[in-house]
Protein backbone atom coordinates (compact mmCIF):
# COMPACT_ATOMS: atom_id res chain seq x y z
CA UNK A 1 0.00 0.00 0.00
CA UNK A 2 1.36 3.41 -0.91
CA UNK A 3 1.81 5.94 1.84
CA UNK A 4 -1.42 7.82 2.15
CA UNK A 5 -0.70 11.47 2.67
CA UNK A 6 -3.30 12.91 5.01
CA UNK A 7 -5.59 14.09 2.20
CA UNK A 8 -4.53 11.98 -0.78
CA UNK A 9 -6.67 9.10 0.41
CA UNK A 10 -9.43 11.44 1.42
CA UNK A 11 -9.62 13.02 -2.02
CA UNK A 12 -10.17 9.66 -3.71
CA UNK A 13 -12.83 8.69 -1.21
CA UNK A 14 -14.73 11.95 -1.55
CA UNK A 15 -14.65 11.93 -5.34
CA UNK A 16 -15.90 8.36 -5.26
CA UNK A 17 -18.62 9.38 -2.83
CA UNK A 18 -19.83 12.13 -5.13
CA UNK A 19 -19.77 9.96 -8.23
CA UNK A 20 -21.80 7.24 -6.54
CA UNK A 21 -24.67 9.70 -6.53
CA UNK A 22 -26.92 7.81 -4.16
CA UNK A 23 -24.89 8.94 -1.16
CA UNK A 24 -26.14 12.50 -0.99
CA UNK A 25 -29.70 11.64 -1.84
CA UNK A 26 -30.14 8.56 0.32
CA UNK A 27 -26.99 7.58 2.18
CA UNK A 28 -27.15 10.04 5.05
CA UNK A 29 -30.81 9.37 5.74
CA UNK A 30 -30.06 5.65 5.92
CA UNK A 31 -26.97 6.30 8.01
CA UNK A 32 -28.90 8.29 10.58
CA UNK A 33 -31.18 5.28 11.10
CA UNK A 34 -28.34 2.86 11.86
CA UNK A 35 -27.01 2.11 15.30
CA UNK A 36 -23.71 3.28 16.79
CA UNK A 37 -20.58 1.92 15.14
CA UNK A 38 -22.23 1.21 11.79
CA UNK A 39 -19.93 1.72 8.82
CA UNK A 40 -20.59 4.55 6.41
CA UNK A 41 -22.30 3.06 3.37
CA UNK A 42 -21.53 5.27 0.40
CA UNK A 43 -23.50 3.45 -2.21
CA UNK A 44 -21.83 0.04 -2.53
CA UNK A 45 -19.04 0.15 -5.10
CA UNK A 46 -17.96 2.17 -8.09
CA UNK A 47 -17.42 0.83 -11.59
CA UNK A 48 -13.78 0.52 -10.60
CA UNK A 49 -14.74 -2.37 -8.35
CA UNK A 50 -13.43 -0.74 -5.16
CA UNK A 51 -15.71 -0.48 -2.17
CA UNK A 52 -15.59 2.77 -0.26
CA UNK A 53 -16.31 0.95 2.98
CA UNK A 54 -12.77 -0.41 3.13
CA UNK A 55 -11.10 2.98 3.28
CA UNK A 56 -8.49 1.82 0.77
CA UNK A 57 -6.12 4.73 0.15
CA UNK A 58 -5.23 4.23 -3.49
CA UNK A 59 -7.62 1.60 -4.81
CA UNK A 60 -10.11 3.93 -6.48
CA UNK A 61 -9.31 5.01 -10.00
CA UNK A 62 -10.03 8.68 -10.54
CA UNK A 63 -12.33 8.40 -13.53
CA UNK A 64 -16.00 9.00 -14.17
CA UNK A 65 -17.89 5.78 -14.99
CA UNK A 66 -18.48 5.64 -18.71
CA UNK A 67 -21.97 5.78 -20.13
CA UNK A 68 -23.69 7.50 -17.23
CA UNK A 69 -23.11 10.99 -15.83
CA UNK A 70 -22.69 11.41 -12.10
CA UNK A 71 -25.82 12.11 -10.16
CA UNK A 72 -25.62 15.18 -7.92
CA UNK A 73 -28.03 17.55 -6.20
CA UNK A 74 -26.85 20.45 -8.39
CA UNK A 75 -25.53 20.46 -11.94
CA UNK A 76 -22.73 22.84 -10.93
CA UNK A 77 -21.61 20.31 -8.35
CA UNK A 78 -21.44 17.55 -10.94
CA UNK A 79 -19.47 19.84 -13.26
CA UNK A 80 -17.16 20.74 -10.38
CA UNK A 81 -16.25 17.10 -9.74
CA UNK A 82 -15.57 16.60 -13.44
CA UNK A 83 -13.25 19.61 -13.35
CA UNK A 84 -11.58 18.25 -10.25
CA UNK A 85 -11.04 14.92 -11.99
CA UNK A 86 -9.39 16.74 -14.89
CA UNK A 87 -7.08 18.63 -12.53
CA UNK A 88 -8.69 22.06 -12.86
CA UNK A 89 -8.91 22.72 -9.13
CA UNK A 90 -9.48 26.49 -9.36
CA UNK A 91 -12.48 26.12 -11.67
CA UNK A 92 -13.83 23.25 -9.56
CA UNK A 93 -13.67 25.36 -6.40
CA UNK A 94 -15.46 28.20 -8.15
CA UNK A 95 -18.33 25.92 -9.16
CA UNK A 96 -18.53 24.30 -5.71
CA UNK A 97 -18.84 27.75 -4.16
CA UNK A 98 -21.45 28.79 -6.74
CA UNK A 99 -23.50 25.72 -5.85
CA UNK A 100 -23.18 26.51 -2.15
CA UNK A 101 -24.44 30.05 -2.70
CA UNK A 102 -27.62 28.59 -4.17
CA UNK A 103 -27.91 25.83 -1.58
CA UNK A 104 -25.79 25.96 1.57
CA UNK A 105 -26.91 22.41 2.45
CA UNK A 106 -25.44 20.87 -0.73
CA UNK A 107 -23.35 18.14 0.89
CA UNK A 108 -21.46 17.11 -2.27
CA UNK A 109 -20.44 20.71 -2.92
CA UNK A 110 -19.36 21.25 0.68
CA UNK A 111 -17.28 18.07 0.61
CA UNK A 112 -15.61 19.15 -2.62
CA UNK A 113 -14.90 22.60 -1.25
CA UNK A 114 -13.45 21.19 1.97
CA UNK A 115 -11.29 18.73 0.09
CA UNK A 116 -9.81 21.45 -2.11
CA UNK A 117 -9.14 23.68 0.89
CA UNK A 118 -7.29 20.80 2.52
CA UNK A 119 -5.19 20.08 -0.57
CA UNK A 120 -4.34 23.77 -0.81
CA UNK A 121 -3.24 23.61 2.84
CA UNK A 122 -5.87 26.21 3.76
CA UNK A 123 -6.33 24.35 7.01
CA UNK A 124 -8.55 26.86 8.80
CA UNK A 125 -10.92 27.00 5.83
CA UNK A 126 -10.87 23.20 5.59
CA UNK A 127 -11.64 22.84 9.28
CA UNK A 128 -14.57 25.25 9.02
CA UNK A 129 -15.97 23.47 5.95
CA UNK A 130 -15.76 20.02 7.53
CA UNK A 131 -17.13 21.45 10.77
CA UNK A 132 -20.17 22.69 8.86
CA UNK A 133 -20.71 19.20 7.48
CA UNK A 134 -20.54 17.42 10.82
CA UNK A 135 -22.80 20.04 12.34
CA UNK A 136 -25.42 19.17 9.71
CA UNK A 137 -24.56 15.45 9.50
CA UNK A 138 -23.07 14.43 12.87
CA UNK A 139 -22.54 10.80 11.80
CA UNK A 140 -20.51 11.56 8.67
CA UNK A 141 -17.33 9.57 9.36
CA UNK A 142 -15.24 10.94 6.49
CA UNK A 143 -16.11 14.53 7.36
CA UNK A 144 -15.09 13.90 10.96
CA UNK A 145 -11.79 12.52 9.72
CA UNK A 146 -11.30 15.52 7.43
CA UNK A 147 -12.06 17.84 10.33
CA UNK A 148 -9.49 15.97 12.39
CA UNK A 149 -6.80 16.21 9.72
CA UNK A 150 -7.35 19.96 9.41
CA UNK A 151 -7.16 20.37 13.19
CA UNK A 152 -4.02 18.20 13.27
CA UNK A 153 -2.35 20.39 10.68
CA UNK A 154 -3.32 23.44 12.74
CA UNK A 155 -1.75 21.66 15.74
CA UNK A 156 -5.08 21.84 17.56
CA UNK A 157 -4.77 18.36 18.96
CA UNK A 158 -7.79 18.55 21.24
CA UNK A 159 -10.10 19.09 18.26
CA UNK A 160 -8.16 16.54 16.22
CA UNK A 161 -8.58 13.95 18.97
CA UNK A 162 -12.31 14.64 19.25
CA UNK A 163 -12.72 14.35 15.48
CA UNK A 164 -10.78 11.12 15.06
CA UNK A 165 -12.59 9.52 17.98
CA UNK A 166 -15.87 10.38 16.28
CA UNK A 167 -14.61 9.02 12.96
CA UNK A 168 -13.53 5.70 14.49
CA UNK A 169 -16.82 5.43 16.38
CA UNK A 170 -18.80 5.85 13.16
CA UNK A 171 -16.54 3.64 11.05
CA UNK A 172 -14.60 1.31 13.37
CA UNK A 173 -13.17 -0.81 10.56
CA UNK A 174 -11.14 1.97 8.95
CA UNK A 175 -7.43 1.57 9.64
CA UNK A 176 -6.52 5.05 8.47
CA UNK A 177 -8.86 6.62 11.03
CA UNK A 178 -7.12 4.73 13.83
CA UNK A 179 -3.71 5.65 12.44
CA UNK A 180 -4.72 9.32 12.40
CA UNK A 181 -5.87 8.98 16.01
CA UNK A 182 -2.56 7.34 16.96
CA UNK A 183 -0.52 10.19 15.48
CA UNK A 184 -2.59 12.69 17.46
CA UNK A 185 -2.17 10.80 20.72
CA UNK A 186 1.57 10.62 20.09
CA UNK A 187 1.72 14.38 19.56
CA UNK A 188 -0.12 14.83 22.86
CA UNK A 189 2.37 12.62 24.65
CA UNK A 190 -0.24 9.93 25.36
CA UNK A 191 2.08 7.15 24.29
CA UNK A 192 0.26 4.19 25.84
CA UNK A 193 -2.97 5.19 24.11
CA UNK A 194 -1.07 5.89 20.89
CA UNK A 195 0.31 2.35 20.90
CA UNK A 196 -3.18 0.92 21.43
CA UNK A 197 -4.64 2.94 18.57
CA UNK A 198 -1.72 2.03 16.31
CA UNK A 199 -2.26 -1.65 17.08
CA UNK A 200 -5.94 -1.25 16.20
CA UNK A 201 -4.98 0.47 12.94
CA UNK A 202 -2.80 -2.51 11.99
CA UNK A 203 -5.63 -4.92 12.76
CA UNK A 204 -8.11 -2.94 10.66
CA UNK A 205 -5.69 -2.60 7.75
CA UNK A 206 -5.21 -6.37 7.77
CA UNK A 207 -8.93 -6.98 8.04
CA UNK A 208 -9.41 -4.90 4.90
CA UNK A 209 -6.55 -6.74 3.16
CA UNK A 210 -4.32 -3.70 3.30
CA UNK A 211 -0.93 -3.26 4.89
CA UNK A 212 0.95 -0.31 6.30
CA UNK A 213 4.19 -0.13 8.26
CA UNK A 214 3.39 3.26 9.77
CA UNK A 215 1.17 2.14 12.66
CA UNK A 216 3.93 -0.28 13.63
CA UNK A 217 6.43 2.58 13.66
CA UNK A 218 4.07 4.60 15.85
CA UNK A 219 3.67 1.67 18.23
CA UNK A 220 7.41 0.98 18.32
CA UNK A 221 8.36 4.51 19.37
CA UNK A 222 5.38 4.82 21.71
CA UNK A 223 6.51 1.68 23.53
CA UNK A 224 10.04 3.09 23.77
CA UNK A 225 8.66 6.30 25.26
CA UNK A 226 6.86 4.32 27.96
CA UNK A 227 9.89 2.13 28.68
CA UNK A 228 8.19 -1.02 27.38
CA UNK A 229 11.24 -2.42 25.61
CA UNK A 230 9.80 -5.91 25.25
CA UNK A 231 6.78 -4.78 23.24
CA UNK A 232 8.94 -2.33 21.32
CA UNK A 233 11.27 -5.08 20.12
CA UNK A 234 8.37 -7.42 19.36
CA UNK A 235 6.76 -4.70 17.28
CA UNK A 236 9.98 -3.98 15.41
CA UNK A 237 10.48 -7.67 14.61
CA UNK A 238 6.94 -7.87 13.31
CA UNK A 239 7.53 -4.77 11.19
CA UNK A 240 10.67 -6.36 9.74
CA UNK A 241 8.83 -9.57 8.92
CA UNK A 242 6.03 -7.69 7.17
CA UNK A 243 7.84 -4.71 5.64
CA UNK A 244 7.11 -3.86 1.99
CA UNK A 245 9.67 -5.33 -0.37
CA UNK A 246 11.95 -2.91 -2.17
CA UNK A 247 9.86 0.13 -1.35
CA UNK A 248 9.56 2.85 1.23
CA UNK A 249 9.43 2.73 4.25
CA UNK A 250 11.32 -0.57 4.28
CA UNK A 251 14.68 1.25 4.69
CA UNK A 252 13.31 2.91 7.84
CA UNK A 253 12.69 -0.50 9.39
CA UNK A 254 16.17 -1.64 8.35
CA UNK A 255 17.68 1.46 9.97
CA UNK A 256 15.80 0.89 13.21
CA UNK A 257 17.03 -2.70 13.27
CA UNK A 258 20.59 -1.50 12.82
CA UNK A 259 21.22 -3.20 9.49
CA UNK A 260 21.84 0.10 7.66
CA UNK A 261 23.26 3.45 8.79
CA UNK A 262 21.44 6.76 8.86
CA UNK A 263 23.42 7.88 5.82
CA UNK A 264 22.27 4.78 3.97
CA UNK A 265 18.69 5.52 4.99
CA UNK A 266 18.94 9.05 3.57
CA UNK A 267 20.36 7.62 0.35
CA UNK A 268 17.07 5.78 -0.27
CA UNK A 269 15.05 9.01 -0.16
CA UNK A 270 13.40 9.95 -3.45
CA UNK A 271 11.14 12.88 -2.51
CA UNK A 272 10.47 15.48 0.16
CA UNK A 273 7.93 13.35 2.02
CA UNK A 274 10.41 10.50 2.42
CA UNK A 275 13.15 12.95 3.40
CA UNK A 276 10.86 14.35 6.09
CA UNK A 277 10.06 10.87 7.37
CA UNK A 278 13.70 9.76 7.33
CA UNK A 279 14.93 12.69 9.42
CA UNK A 280 12.02 12.29 11.82
CA UNK A 281 12.71 8.59 12.42
CA UNK A 282 16.44 9.22 12.77
CA UNK A 283 15.64 11.89 15.34
CA UNK A 284 13.26 9.61 17.21
CA UNK A 285 15.80 6.78 17.32
CA UNK A 286 18.57 9.05 18.57
CA UNK A 287 16.17 10.53 21.10
CA UNK A 288 15.31 7.07 22.43
CA UNK A 289 19.04 6.37 22.81
CA UNK A 290 19.59 9.52 24.86
CA UNK A 291 21.45 11.38 22.09
CA UNK A 292 19.23 14.41 22.52
CA UNK A 293 21.49 17.03 20.94
CA UNK A 294 21.98 15.05 17.74
CA UNK A 295 18.32 14.07 17.68
CA UNK A 296 17.33 17.73 17.97
CA UNK A 297 19.28 18.58 14.81
CA UNK A 298 17.20 16.16 12.76
CA UNK A 299 13.89 17.16 14.34
CA UNK A 300 14.76 20.84 13.91
CA UNK A 301 15.52 20.24 10.25
CA UNK A 302 12.08 18.68 9.79
CA UNK A 303 10.39 21.50 11.69
CA UNK A 304 12.06 24.09 9.45
CA UNK A 305 12.33 22.35 6.08
CA UNK A 306 10.07 19.29 6.18
CA UNK A 307 7.11 18.50 3.97
CA UNK A 308 3.91 19.38 5.89
CA UNK A 309 1.85 16.81 3.98
CA UNK A 310 2.96 13.95 6.20
CA UNK A 311 2.14 13.31 9.85
CA UNK A 312 5.82 13.10 10.81
CA UNK A 313 6.29 16.79 10.05
CA UNK A 314 3.86 17.84 12.77
CA UNK A 315 5.19 15.29 15.22
CA UNK A 316 8.74 16.59 14.72
CA UNK A 317 7.54 20.17 15.21
CA UNK A 318 5.81 19.25 18.46
CA UNK A 319 8.80 17.32 19.82
CA UNK A 320 11.21 20.04 18.76
CA UNK A 321 9.11 22.70 20.48
CA UNK A 322 8.72 20.54 23.58
CA UNK A 323 12.49 19.98 23.80
CA UNK A 324 13.09 23.69 23.34
CA UNK A 325 10.73 24.59 26.18
CA UNK A 326 12.37 21.98 28.40
CA UNK A 327 15.80 23.48 27.73
CA UNK A 328 14.55 26.95 28.61
CA UNK A 329 13.10 25.78 31.91
CA UNK A 330 16.23 23.74 32.64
Amino acid sequence: MERALPLRKFRLLLIGTALCGTFCAQGLQAQDARGPGASLDTGASLDTGASLDTGAPVALKKEIPAGRPPSAPHSKTAEAYQLLESGNTAAALEKFEFALKENTADLSARLGQAMIFAEQQRHTDAFNAFDTIVDQHPRHAFAWNGRGLAAFNLENFDEALLSFEQATAEQPLNGFFYESLAWTLMCQGQFQEAAKSAKQATLMYHRNKESSAYPLLIAYFSYLETGDLRNAQTTLRYAAENKPLNQWPSPVVDYLQGTITQNALISYVTDTTQETEAHTYIGLKLRSEGQTDTARKHLSWVAQHGDPRVFEYTLARVLNLREGVALIHH
